[in-house]
C-alpha cells in the first residue's frame, strides 16, 4: 500500500513540470498596436469599450499599422490644430469636408480684387526740385472687408495694410509700416539728386483674416501685395531770380 502511494507521487511530480510546460508553449495573444509613427505622421487607433469593436480610423495593413495617419500635416488637409502643456498637433475632425479649408481661404485671399494704394507726392502737379526733400505719403490705410462664398459657407475676408513699398523711381526704394503724412509732418521723403524723369510708385503689402459664418476670427498665413502704378514726376533746379529790394 505504502509502495503503491510512493508510485502515485512520483507519477504527479513527473507530470506537473510536462503539464506546465505544455501551458508555457501555448502562444501568447498578440494585440494590434494603437498608436505609433510611420512615413507620413502619426496614427493611432481606438476601440468601443462597450461593444470591443474597433472604433473609427483608418485601416490597418498586415503589420496593424494604418495606411494613413489621423493626425499630423499628412492626416487630412483641414487638421485642426490643438496645443496644450503636453501637446501641440494637428488632429483631423469628422467634418473636415463640411467646409473650405485653409488652402481654399488662402486662395480666395490672394484673388481678392484689391486696388493699388493712392499715392501722394509733394510738391504736387508732377514737379519738384532737385536736392530738396520729396514728401510722399498715402491715404489707403484703412483694412478692405469683403464676403465670399466657398463651399455653401460664408466667409469674411479683410485685408489690412500691413508694409508700404516706396519705389522713388530712380533705383532706390524703402519699405514701412507708416503710411507717411501730408506736409508739414515729413516722414517720408526723398531727395532727387539729379534733374529728369521719374516715375515713383507705390506697393502695398496686406496682411489678412477670415471668419466663417460668425465664427471667431483667424489669421490667413501669408500676404498679398498689390503694386500701384507709375505717377510721372520730374525734378528740376530751381532757378534765383533777381526780385525788388
Amino acid at each position: 500500500m505504502k509502495a503503491a502511494a510512493a508510485f502515485a507521487t512520483a507519477v504527479v511530480v513527473a507530470i506537473l513540470p510536462a503539464s506546465t510546460a505544455e501551458a508555457d508553449s501555448k502562444p501568447t495573444p498578440t494585440s494590434m498596436p494603437t498608436a505609433g509613427t510611420n512615413d507620413n505622421g502619426f496614427w493611432l487607433t481606438h476601440s468601443n469599450s462597450s461593444s470591443g469593436q474597433p472604433g473609427k480610423g483608418a485601416p490597418p495593413d498586415a503589420a496593424g499599422i494604418p495606411a494613413s495617419p489621423t493626425a499630423g500635416s499628412a492626416a487630412c488637409q483641414a487638421a485642426v490644430a490643438v496645443t496644450g502643456e503636453f501637446v501641440d498637433h494637428e488632429f483631423c475632425t469628422d467634418d473636415d469636408s463640411d467646409g473650405p479649408t485653409l488652402a481654399d481661404i488662402q486662395k480666395a485671399f490672394a484673388e481678392l480684387k484689391l486696388t493699388p494704394g493712392t499715392l501722394v507726392i509733394q510738391p504736387p502737379d508732377g514737379l519738384t526740385l532737385v536736392n530738396f526733400k520729396t514728401n510722399f505719403y498715402t491715404t489707403s490705410t484703412t483694412p478692405i472687408t469683403t464676403t465670399v462664398n466657398l463651399l455653401g459657407q460664408q466667409v469674411t475676408l479683410e485685408a489690412t495694410p500691413a508694409t508700404y513699398t516706396w519705389h522713388f523711381g530712380d533705383g532706390t526704394s524703402t519699405s514701412t509700416t507708416e503710411p507717411g503724412a501730408a506736409y508739414p509732418d515729413l516722414t517720408i521723403t526723398h531727395d532727387y539728386r539729379r534733374t529728369g524723369e521719374y516715375g515713383p510708385s507705390l506697393s502695398t503689402t496686406y496682411t489678412g483674416r477670415y471668419r466663417v459664418g460668425e465664427g471667431p476670427w483667424q489669421a490667413i498665413p501669408g500676404t498679398v501685395t498689390i503694386d500701384g502704378p507709375a505717377q510721372p514726376l520730374r525734378a528740376i533746379e530751381a532757378e534765383p531770380k533777381l526780385v525788388g529790394y
